[in-house]
């Protein structure tokens, strides 16, 4: 399991793009994985493009963050 760090933030669009590249991080890691599985028989294609459409949407939040800072 990964070690999460806590970290101070001068302000809350800090924290906001912290959030951001989380989630984008995450939503590309979910969709990798469900690649690799689709690709073994063990994900519908449906489940992928789910998560792909997840990881549009994590990588505009992320674009909409990083501009209001």
């Amino acid at each position: 399991m990964e070690r999460e760090e806590i970290l101070v933030h001068d302000t809350t669009l800090e924290h906001a793009l912290d959030v951001a590249r989380a989630n984008q991080k995450e939503a590309k890691r979910l969709l990798d994985e469900a690649r690799a599985a689709h690709a073994s028989g063990d994900v519908s294609a449906e489940r992928v493009s789910q998560l792909e459409s997840l990881l549009a949407v994590a990588d505009e939040d992320l674009k909409r963050v990083a501009r209001e800072q």
